[in-house]
């Protein structure tokens, strides 16, 4: 399919309208898919949990979603719009990515929340204090001017984690992809991840939210189980997290998902909301 950038016609910038179409994936030059029959859709303003046992498949169907891998079949679709149509550059002011393993590119804390393009203070530091670590920067040695990266200031995991939350939040997009975003937060940088979660929600962001961390699906309208590269449930989060805790000889789920879910009965989820 010719791109729509090929064809000299310009998106108009999405609501954020997600749909996955029967997603397939397999690594080029296998033909063992990991990852069949995918498909469910998130609407703007809403929250989608992604849960299931390492290596299900959960990053791979992430970076289907944000176009970093190409499907092997099936389709991403973004305001309707195959994901591989839009043109890169315009795809990444849309859509905002936390991967699993977090990397900050050689350069200054401001040029890796701006993800390396032509500063824009303001932008940077809306970023930076909707993740909740403007003030953090402010205390390190040459505040946003500071240099990370491998040879850069040392910096602790978690505060690498929120600078990475920061540079998925530049620019507003209207899809965020958050790949088990609490690794190495510490109490206060968890509580302002469930803070961003919730003002995602209220802006009327789309989220897709990985994690094994079952408190953090408070803001989840919707859970996707995954389950060996498929789609094993899908449904209102109170309906999966019941079906996977009463269910527990025919459901296998990693041992921490389940005692968690246990836990964090849909009601306890609620009343804590």
């Amino acid at each position: 399919t010719a791109s729509a950038h090929n064809a000299g016609v310009t998106l108009p910038r999405p609501l954020g309208r997600l749909k996955l179409e029967n997603l397939h994936y397999c690594t080029p030059g296998t033909s063992q898919p990991l990852l069949s029959k995918i498909g469910f859709g998130v609407e703007p303003g809403q929250t989608c949990g992604v849960i299931g046992a390492s290596g299900s498949g959960k990053t791979t169907l992430c970076r289907l979603i944000v176009g970093a891998l190409r499907p092997s079949l099936g389709h991403v679709r973004l305001d309707g719009a195959e994901v591989w149509n839009w043109p890169s550059d315009e795809l990444g002011q849309h859509v905002g990515y936390l991967p699993q393993q977090v990397e900050l590119f050689p350069g200054t804390i401001a040029e890796n929340i701006g993800r390396l393009r032509d500063i824009d203070s303001e932008a940077v530091i809306a970023a930076a204090q909707f993740a909740g670590i403007h003030e953090m920067i402010l205390r390190m040695p040459n505040g946003y001017r500071t240099e990370v990266g491998p040879h850069g200031v040392r910096i602790s995991r978690g505060q690498r984690q929120r600078i990475a939350l920061a540079r998925a939040l530049f620019g507003d997009p209207p899809l965020v992809v958050l790949d088990e975003p609490n690794t190495g937060l510490d109490s206060d940088g968890e509580t302002a991840l469930f803070n961003v979660l919730q003002q995602l929600k209220e802006q009327g962001r789309t989220v897709v939210l990985v994690t094994h961390q079952i408190n953090l699906l408070r803001t989840a309208d919707h859970v996707a189980f995954i389950q060996d590269g498929s789609l094993s449930k899908f449904g209102t989060r109170d309906e999966v997290l019941s079906a996977l805790n009463g269910q527990p000889r025919r459901i296998p789920v990693a041992p921490v998902i389940r005692e968690q879910i246990a836990a964090n009965e849909p009601g306890n989820l609620k009343a804590a909301e």
